[in-house]
C-alpha cells in the first residue's frame, strides 16, 4: 500500500509539472500569432509549481528506486531505469540554467522581432530540452515493456531526436513570432487593380496598422 500512494504522487507531481509546461507552450502559440510579441518568463507561481513538482518527483522516485532495491538488489542494472536517470539529472540541470541565465534575460529582452538569430535558437534549444525531457521522461516510467530489453543507447538517441524535433517548432513559432507587422484581411485588396488605383488618388490615407501584443507568461 505504501508503494501504492508513492508511486500515485510520484505521477501527481509528472502531470502537474507537465500540465504547467503545456498551458505555457499553448500561451505562447496563441499570442505568436500577433506581430511585436514580447516572451516574459513564467509567473511566479507557476515557477513554483514546476519546482516543487521537480522536487517531489525526485524524492519519490529516489524512494521507489530503495524499495525495489529491498526486494530485488541492482535495480540500477535496467539499461532504461540508467537512461531515465541521467535524462532526469540533465533535467536538473537545465532548469538551473533557465532559471538563472534564461528567464532573467526574457525579464529585460526586447520583442521577439529584435532577437539575433542566435539567441532565437538558444531560447528553443534550452526551451525545448526541457518540454521534451518531461515528456520523455514521464514516458520511460510507463515503457515498462523496455526494462532490460533495449540498450542505453537506443534511449539516449531517442531522447535527442525528441529534443531536437521540439526545439525546432520552437524555433519556428519564434520565427513567426518574430515579425513586425500583422497580416490583415484588408491587405487581398491591396494586390486589385482598383485598388492599386484608390492608392494613387489617395496615397497615405488607408495604412494597416500593426498590432501589439505581449506574453504574460513562459
Amino acid at each position: 500500500m505504501l508503494k501504492l500512494l508513492i508511486v500515485f504522487g510520484h505521477l501527481m507531481a509528472v502531470c502537474l509539472a507537465i500540465g504547467t509546461v503545456l498551458m505555457t507552450d499553448l500561451r505562447l502559440l496563441r499570442r505568436a500569432r500577433r506581430p511585436n510579441v514580447v516572451i516574459a518568463p513564467p509567473t511566479r507561481f507557476e515557477s513554483r509549481v514546476i519546482g516543487w513538482s521537480l522536487i517531489v518527483m525526485l524524492a519519490t522516485g529516489a524512494v521507489l528506486i530503495g524499495l525495489d532495491w529491498d526486494r530485488n538488489p541492482g535495480p540500477l542494472d535496467n539499461p532504461k531505469l540508467q537512461a531515465k536517470l541521467l535524462l532526469v539529472a540533465l533535467l536538473v540541470l537545465n532548469a538551473w540554467v533557465l532559471h538563472h541565465r534564461v528567464f532573467p534575460w526574457l525579464q529585460r529582452s526586447a520583442a521577439v522581432a529584435r532577437w539575433s538569430g542566435g539567441q532565437r535558437w538558444f531560447i528553443a534549444f534550452t526551451v525545448g530540452l526541457s518540454n521534451s525531457l518531461w515528456l520523455f521522461c514521464a514516458f520511460l516510467g510507463i515503457a515498462r515493456p523496455w526494462n532490460h530489453s533495449i540498450a542505453l543507447e537506443a534511449v539516449l538517441l531517442m531522447a535527442v531526436g525528441v529534443w531536437l524535433v521540439a526545439s525546432l517548432v520552437i524555433r519556428a513559432v519564434l520565427g513567426f513570432a518574430a515579425r513586425e507587422t500583422a497580416f490583415e484581411p484588408t491587405q487581398l485588396l491591396e494586390a486589385t487593380p482598383r485598388a492599386r488605383e484608390v492608392r494613387r488618388g489617395s496615397a497615405g490615407a488607408w495604412k494597416p496598422q500593426p498590432a501589439q501584443a505581449r506574453i504574460t507568461g513562459y
